[in-house]
């Protein structure tokens, strides 16, 4: 299936990665699209707990936003917004950031296992709340 991902130009931006490993269909580890959305990248976070280890693993993906969608913004400084009704049996979230300019937006949906911990919790919000747009 060819993909039209090279034509989509979404603003270059920024995420403090350093609790995530990062793929990229640039590098061959995941796939251009995914559900028909085009992915900009997977990530992936573990915490070593006393008895288990707790995963979770976040989404990039790009959209379009045809209408207004129902989001809180997380804080005053960062684009990023979580959707709300998102969740399900599972602890996830997920997130819109309008690009600048356009209808594009970058929607990440963060997903861990039904006893996700605290500290997952605190890896979902402070990589979205590190979320910039570069100039």
């Amino acid at each position: 299936m060819e993909s039209d991902l090279q034509e989509l130009e979404l603003p270059a931006f920024e995420l403090d990665c350093r609790e995530w490993l990062v793929a990229s269909p640039l590098d061959g580890s995941i796939p251009d699209e995914i559900g028909g959305a085009p992915v900009v990248a997977m990530l992936s976070t573990a915490v070593i707990g006393v008895a288990e280890i707790e995963v979770a693993t976040a989404i990039l993906s790009v959209g379009l936003l045809d209408e207004p969608v129902d989001a809180v913004r997380l804080d005053e400084t960062s684009p990023a917004a979580e959707l709300l009704g998102s969740g399900g049996p599972n602890r996830s979230a997920c997130y819109v950031v309008p690009a600048p300019r356009g209808r594009l937006a970058l929607l990440a949906e963060l997903t861990a296992g039904p006893s996700c911990d605290l500290e997952l919790t605190r890896r979902f919000e402070r990589l979205m709340t590190s979320f910039r747009w570069a100039a």
